[in-house]
Order: structure tokens, then C-alpha cells, then sequence
């Protein structure tokens, strides 16, 4: 099992990497739709990162899309998804604090 941090330049850029790679598809109306969930992965979609926010500093947020990836079977890398992994936890190291502190329940 291998948990990803994907980032990606906008939520359509994620959508079109998803329906390339099958993690996603465009319903009749055009409206993209997400695999969150399979006996191969799982998917939960965090969006933009927000900090600050408190009474001193607006919440700023960092203009990309971001997305937490669980492969739980040993998914190859789809070509072209080297650039989009911000953090993997084959990794030795922790999650960078320039991201979502996203986790699994």
C-alpha cells in the first residue's frame, strides 16, 4: 500500500489526469465524477490548501488542487505522473509543511 500527495495547477488539470487514467469519467452532462473508492485504491479529493485564517492573518490560498491518493494494490505510475507527486509514503521522508496535512481516518 502507497499513499501519494498529488498537486495539481487547477481541479481541471485533476479531472483530465483522472479520466486518462481511469480514475475518473464525464457523466452526459460533461460533470466529471471521481473513483473515490475500489478494491484497487482510494481517492479523497482536498482541493485548494488554505493557510493563516485566524483573527491576525486572511487565509491564503495557494491556487492549486490538491489530492490524497491510496494505492492499495501496486498500481504502476501512469506516464506522466512523476510531476504531479508532491510527497509519497515510500518516501523516508515526512510530509513537507508546504502541503495539506491531509490523512486517512
Amino acid at each position: 500500500m502507497t499513499d501519494y500527495l498529488l498537486v495539481f495547477p487547477s481541479k481541471a488539470h485533476a479531472e483530465q489526469f483522472g479520466i486518462a487514467n481511469g480514475f475518473a469519467s464525464a457523466d452526459e452532462n460533461g460533470d466529471v465524477q471521481a473513483s473515490l473508492a475500489s478494491h484497487t485504491h482510494a481517492l479523497c479529493e482536498i482541493g485548494e490548501h488554505f493557510t493563516g485564517g485566524d483573527e491576525d492573518t486572511p487565509a491564503t490560498g495557494d491556487g492549486q488542487y490538491w489530492v490524497l491518493f491510496r494505492d492499495l494494490v501496486g498500481i504502476p505510475i501512469p506516464e506522466g505522473a512523476e510531476v504531479f507527486i508532491h510527497w509519497s509514503s515510500t518516501s523516508s521522508d515526512p510530509k513537507p509543511d508546504d502541503c495539506p496535512q491531509q490523512f486517512w481516518a
